[in-house]
């Protein structure tokens, strides 16, 4: 469970090397009108990875 958190945290760490997350906060804006902060991207890749750990799970 808590496994799928720390992964998507890492995935969202490393993605922003790479400027996925202007990339994911500027498309959040754009389709939802809702102005998110670096802060919003990494909670969004936690509570993605925690539902995939959770799915995960057999």
């Amino acid at each position: 469970m808590f496994g799928g958190l720390i992964v998507g945290l890492l995935v969202a760490w490393i993605g922003s090397w790479f400027g996925l997350d202007r990339l994911i906060i500027q498309g959040v804006m754009e389709f939802t009108a809702l102005n998110i902060t670096s802060a919003g991207y990494y909670t969004l890749f936690a509570f993605i990875g925690l539902i995939g750990g959770l799915l995960g799970r057999h």
